[in-house]
C-alpha cells in the first residue's frame, strides 16, 4: 500500500509541474498575442515615422492598452519591434489610454521619466 501512495503522490507532484508549466506558456502567448494586437492597432501612434497624434480614448489601440499588463509587453518587445517604434511614444500612448507606465520603468531600454506637474 506504500508503494501504491508514493506513486500516486509521484503522479500529483509531476501533473501539478505540467499544468503549472502549461498555465506560464498560455499567459506568454496571451502577452504575446496582445503585444501583436497593440504593434498593430497603435501602429500610427508609436512608429518612428509617423505623426505625434494621440488616439482617442475609445479606440481599438487604447482598448488594448487598457487591458494590457503595459510593462509585461515592453518586456516583449523585440530588436525589430524597437527598430520600427518610438518607446517614448509608446510610454505617452500608455498615459493617454489610461494606463501610464510608471515613472522609473524600464521599458526595453526606454526608462520612463517621472511626470511634470
Amino acid at each position: 500500500m506504500a508503494g501504491s501512495a508514493r506513486v500516486t503522490g509521484a503522479y500529483l507532484c509531476c501533473l501539478t509541474v505540467v499544468l503549472a508549466a502549461m498555465c506560464c506558456s498560455s499567459s506568454s502567448y496571451e502577452v504575446q498575442d496582445l503585444k501583436d494586437d497593440i504593434m498593430k492597432n497603435c501602429r500610427f501612434y508609436i512608429e518612428k515615422n509617423m505623426g505625434s497624434t494621440f488616439p482617442p480614448e475609445e479606440s481599438v489601440c487604447c482598448q488594448d492598452v487598457r487591458r494590457a499588463n503595459v510593462a509585461n509587453i515592453c518586456q516583449e518587445f523585440t530588436d525589430q519591434d524597437k527598430e520600427k517604434i518610438a518607446l517614448h511614444k509608446w510610454a505617452a500612448v500608455t498615459k493617454v489610454c489610461r494606463n501610464a507606465l510608471a515613472a522609473g520603468t524600464n521599458c526595453a531600454g526606454y526608462i520612463v521619466p517621472p511626470l511634470h506637474a
